[in-house]
């Protein structure tokens, strides 16, 4: 058995994998984001119940939304106040007594892609969320890469599609990075409806009961409503130009997508349509696709922790 962790700000999803890679328990629960002493409780509870279940005194990973130091096992960004800046990985280990094993989500999601999902099989894998907003993880030969900063695969920072933004008449705003131009505040769901509502004359903001969901815009895509039509294409032409320079770097066997949107299919397909015509290498197949393990990927990729090389995670 393996136990495996997908940490959140709102919840904390806990599973039971067999050898065979098939979940035998699955618990959520919410997540005390301030509390570190309740933090490290409710982890603690949820492996005694699993221990008094299936009898085992099983490994445990765990996925989380954020970075870690690669020397001390620090988290270095998160959404959760109570394990900012404290050695994840290590001090869990301690008072468990237990090997723990913490990666980042996107990472977690790439992992469980490469190992079993749509790129199973592929040397070089880029996966991509799709979610809230936007993120990535790089998985080569079955293992994390290195690196130095203990971020890596974040696609969605550090650029600037504010040309992009201009040429479809877009009005810049600020990322939660503090940076300007981000991808990350287009290439989300949220940015999804930051674009209708701009193109829909509703400036940069929504009044209550003006709002449409990501969801619904892509239904009205789907259903011929044009502004929506106009949304989604906008949103491909920006997903599609920073996801080219991706591949023209790593040169990927497949690009599976996760988060919300990945269950779009028909949009997915546009991104690879549109990805495929600006690379420079050749792809006569799909190269990105929705992945198989898109709502469940985390979780997935944390009980697969183990089988990385030791030092892969913290």
């Amino acid at each position: 058995m393996q136990y495996a962790f997908d940490i959140g700000g709102s919840k904390i999803e806990f599973g039971v994998f067999d050898g065979g890679g098939d979940i035998r328990s699955q618990i959520k629960v919410p997540t005390p984001t301030q509390d570190r002493d309740a933090f490290v409780a409710a982890i603690a509870g949820l492996i005694a119940y699993a221990d008094g279940e299936f009898g085992e005194d099983a490994d445990i990973g765990i996925s989380f939304a954020g970075g870690l130091d690669p020397q001390t096992g620090a988290v270095i960004s998160a959404n959760i106040p109570a394990i900012k800046a404290w050695p994840f990985g290590p001090e869990l280990s301690r008072i468990l007594n237990r090997d723990v094993r913490v990666a980042n989500d996107a990472d977690c999601f790439a992992l469980a892609e490469a190992r079993s999902g749509a790129a199973k099989g592929a040397r070089t894998v880029f996966a991509i969320i799709l979610g809230t907003g936007v993120g990535g993880g790089i998985v080569v030969d079955g293992q994390f890469i290195g690196g130095r900063s203990g971020i890596r695969g974040e696609w969605g920072h550090g650029n600037d599609v504010s040309g992009a933004l201009i040429r479809h008449g877009l009005a810049p705003v600020v990322c939660g990075c503090g940076r300007t131009g981000c991808l990350d505040a287009w290439g989300g769901a949220r940015g999804l409806e930051r674009i209708y509502a701009q193109i829909a004359g509703l400036g940069t903001g929504l009044s209550p009961g003006q709002e449409r969901s990501s969801y619904e815009i892509t239904d009205g895509w789907q259903a011929g409503d044009a502004l929506a039509g106009r949304a989604v294409d906008i949103f491909v032409d920006l997903i599609a130009g920073e996801l080219a320079l991706m591949v023209n770097v790593l040169d990927p066997d497949c690009v599976p997508v996760g988060g919300g949107l990945a269950s779009e299919s028909r949009l997915i397909a546009m991104i690879d349509d549109a990805v495929r015509k600006r690379v420079l290498g050749r792809y006569d197949a799909p190269l990105v696709v929705p992945g198989q393990h898109s709502r469940d990927g985390g979780l997935r990729g944390a009980a697969m922790l183990h089988l990385l090389d030791d030092g892969a995670g913290v």
